[in-house]
């Protein structure tokens, strides 16, 4: 795949030229290969649907028919990545016209193969002070993506996650202050377009401030156009102002703009985000499949409202076979206009030209073996990792001398708390790996021990485990076995590795907690989401307590280097929590 200067790659989006002379030339590229297409292949090439290598031999058998059809592209779903590239390999040789391969990989393809290095979530990079890194993540990201022939990039979320019961976004996004995440989101976007991949901002008009998840149910946002102004839409003006390729439609019931779905709403796609805010680029639908759409509809007559709304991509439509002839027909009968469906068709082949993929002898077909060599080589993706981890460690509350947390002549404690090595998702062939927010890094060994813990070991340091979830009375016994130490460091972690709101299991063990922080100098490291400040409002009663947003082993590396005082704290809040404002950090370089 060529690197296309982003410049030269925007400006095809928008008017298609990079310079007057060659574009003569690719239009009539473009034009040979439309004129050469039939109606169906034209339906069929607006349409992306989803594929991995362990799919079952009739779903394979219809992947194949559909890239004979002349479909458009895939996205990647969960999968070992050899096997899913072997078969994108085999789908590209049936092709007539190169296939495009998208990805759902917010934080890189790591989402969905574990032999990619792990980037941090979005919320993470929220603790950031600058966008500094959160640009060269992009790039990596960007890069990462071109070894597979990915072209997609699905990510940034550029949704303002203000509502702390959000269950479909929260550490997805970048947090809660609009500026912050249209910052944010507009580095890592500039980061993956100057690594040669489109990005794609979601999920519009914005999912951050809704209590249902999409792909349940229908979320329902009762604000006023003045606040969509003045809060959703903020993130989304910068990152079209900016240059994103892609805009994702979210499927979100916005009664402010129209009485139906917004991803199947011609005021909100070609209204709004067409004409009002000026997007010259292509839209794509979140999944039509998700229930915040597709309950109670057919899926021919989704598709078909997706499209009169001015959609450009269909992404995993149901019934795709229904979907294209139903198209064919009604372009044949004049119900649909063709003219327009050759304009949309037209845009998806510039797409494609302009990554390169019309050009003569252009190959598609990746090859597997350099591709891992590829990876292999990328020792700076875990360079960055690791300073994005150092520099985005969170500390609320700090009294003086807490750090180092450990001294000559002090007796400490340090126990971690949930601490149970689990297996990975079943991808098959008796193998598990890190998938779809499960970090294959994580900071707790196969031998239920924690990166933390070994290291603070080495120190001098007393190490205690407890398990995940344990009884009251194990908590209760341990608290007293460690009552004699000068101070105790509790790290409570999480063996999935995916943020979760709060990983101490119930109320009790809250309480417990909150009283062994007045009885006994108490550091405590929540690695989880920041939002745990809404349930441990003790956090204040401690002697420090840091924020560390997810369990891998960048992470825990990164906050031992603090609690030893090696490196400075220099994160701060992405979102507002428990006493906490947004933005609130204790930088100890100061």
């Amino acid at each position: 795949m060529k690197n296309i200067p982003i410049l030269c790659l925007m400006l095809a989006l928008t008017i298609g030229a990079c310079a007057p002379k060659a574009q003569e030339i690719e239009d009539k590229r473009v034009d040979d290969i439309l004129s050469q297409m039939t109606t169906r292949e034209k339906v069929a090439q607006l349409i992306t649907i989803a594929m991995d290598s362990r799919q079952g031999e009739s779903a394979k058998a219809l992947q194949d028919s559909l890239v004979k059809e002349g479909i458009g592209g895939f996205i990647v779903m969960d999968d070992q990545l050899v096997p899913n590239i072997t078969r994108l390999n085999h789908l590209q040789e049936l092709a007539k016209i190169p296939l495009i391969i998208s990805i759902d990989g917010e934080w890189g393809p790591s989402m969905r193969f574990s032999e990619f290095p792990f980037f941090p979530r979005q919320m993470q990079l929220g603790a950031l002070a600058s966008d500094e890194l959160v640009y060269k993540m992009g790039v990596a990201v960007g890069e990462e993506c071109r070894l597979a022939n990915i072209l997609i990039d699905y990510a940034p979320v550029a949704d303002v996650n203000i509502n702390p019961a959000n269950p479909v976004i929260g550490t997805r996004s970048f947090g809660e202050d609009k500026v912050k995440v249209a910052q944010m989101a507009s580095a890592y976007m500039r980061g993956m377009q100057d690594a040669g991949i489109y990005a794609c901002a979601k999920h519009f008009p914005g999912h951050g401030d809704t209590n249902v998840d999409s792909h349940k149910g229908l979320p329902v946002l009762e604000f006023t156009r003045e606040r969509l102004d003045s809060i959703e839409l903020y993130p989304f003006r910068k990152l079209i102002d900016d240059g994103v390729a892609f805009v994702m439609m979210g499927h979100l019931l916005i009664p402010a703009l129209d009485s139906t779905v917004s991803s199947i709403s011609k005021p909100i796609v070609t209204g709004l985000l067409k004409e009002e805010l000026g997007f010259k680029g292509m839209v794509v639908t979140d999944a039509l499949g998700m229930k915040g759409v597709a309950a109670g509809r057919k899926p021919t007559d989704v598709n078909l409202a997706a499209y009169k709304a001015g959609v450009d991509i269909m992404l995993m439509p149901n019934d795709v076979l229904g979907t294209i002839d139903l198209f064919t027909k009604m372009v044949e009968s004049g119900e649909l206009d063709s003219e327009d469906l050759d304009r949309r068709v037209r845009r998806a082949l510039a797409l494609k030209r302009d990554a390169g993929m019309l050009d003569e002898g252009y190959s598609a077909i990746v090859d597997t073996t350099a591709m891992l060599q590829g990876i292999a080589a990328r020792a700076k993706d875990n360079d960055l990792i690791k300073e994005i981890s150092r520099h985005s460690m969170t500390l609320v509350k700090c009294e003086e001398n807490a750090i180092p947390a450990v001294s000559e002549g002090k007796k400490v404690a340090y126990l971690g708390y949930g601490v149970t090595w689990q297996q990975r998702r079943y991808l098959g062939n008796g193998n598990y790996n890190g998938l779809s927010g499960f970090d294959p890094t994580s900071g707790v060994t196969r031998d239920d021990t924690t990166i933390l813990g070994e290291i603070l070991a080495d120190k001098g340091v007393d190490v205690y485990y407890l398990p995940a979830e344990p009884s009251d009375e194990a908590l209760l016994q341990m608290k007293r076995n460690l009552s004699d130490y000068d101070s105790v460091i509790l790290g409570i972690h999480d063996g999935s590795a995916r943020p979760k709101t709060v990983l101490i299991p119930n109320s009790y063990h809250r309480s417990v907690m909150g009283e062994w922080a007045e009885e006994q100098p108490l550091s405590v490291v929540y690695f989880g989401s920041p939002y745990c400040l809404d349930s441990l409002d003790w956090s204040d009663k401690c002697r420090l307590f840091m924020v560390a947003y997810s369990d891998n082993v960048f992470n825990e590396q990164s906050v031992s280097e603090i609690l030893l005082g090696e490196i400075p704290a220099l994160g701060v809040l992405p979102v507002s929590a428990g006493a906490y404002k947004c933005g609130f950090g204790i930088n100890t370089e100061r």
